[in-house]
């Protein structure tokens, strides 16, 4: 199209800037990445809500109404768990990730992709299997052959053991307790979504 100028106005005066808006680079950092949780009480939806909104309103849905294309034209996956089924050695979460985690994830063409795990667990009723889930997750993922992101301290935690531990130090991912921390649980997923982009998951 043309620009038509007043007479005896510069052409300088009608230079155009066009610069990303915040949404473009927004929707930049949101591209391939997708979350998926299944909850039993809404605890583990809640934290993806948190998770979401700290990472710019990203879709977040539960796994079981998940579609192999969904997941496989995923770039970057996080994924959350409760964990119902305390002391078990598989399917600990009592939610669609039990029939999926070990009937569909094994079918999927998941080699190289991002993987980051989030889990809910209650450290004063259940301290003795704190997000057990969210460690059976982690361990099926990268069995797979994703690349796991996002270890987190366990420091300001009060729980005895958990499976989702990968050493004394260190979470497989983000854990929350909306029972007994849920004041805490919002500005944990804040901190943990930085982290993640300082990793390169995003």
């Amino acid at each position: 199209f043309a620009l038509l100028f007043p007479l005896g106005t510069s052409v300088k005066a009608f230079t155009l800037s066009v610069h990303p808006s915040p949404r473009s680079a927004l929707s930049s950092l949101q591209a391939g990445v997708s979350v998926w949780y299944s909850s039993s009480t809404g605890n583990t939806e809640a934290v993806a809500g948190y998770i979401s909104k700290a990472a710019g309103d990203l879709d977040f849905n539960d796994i079981g109404d998940a579609t192999k294309k969904e997941i496989e034209g995923s770039d970057a996956l996080i994924v959350g768990a409760p964990t119902w089924h305390t002391g078990a050695d598989e399917q600990r979460s009592g939610t669609s990730w039990d029939e999926w985690l070990y009937e569909t994830l094994p079918n999927l063409n998941m080699k190289g992709k991002k993987v980051a795990v989030f889990g809910v667990g209650d450290q004063q009723s259940y301290g003795d299997n704190f997000c057990d889930a969210a460690g059976e997750l982690f361990d099926l993922f990268k069995a797979q052959g994703c690349i796991m992101y996002g270890m987190t301290s366990t420091e300001g935690y009060e729980h005895t053991a958990s499976k989702a531990l990968v050493n004394d130090e260190k979470f497989c991912g983000l854990m929350c307790d909306e029972d007994n921390q849920y004041d805490l649980s919002e500005d944990r997923a804040k901190a943990w979504i930085v982290q993640l982009k300082d990793e390169g998951f995003f």
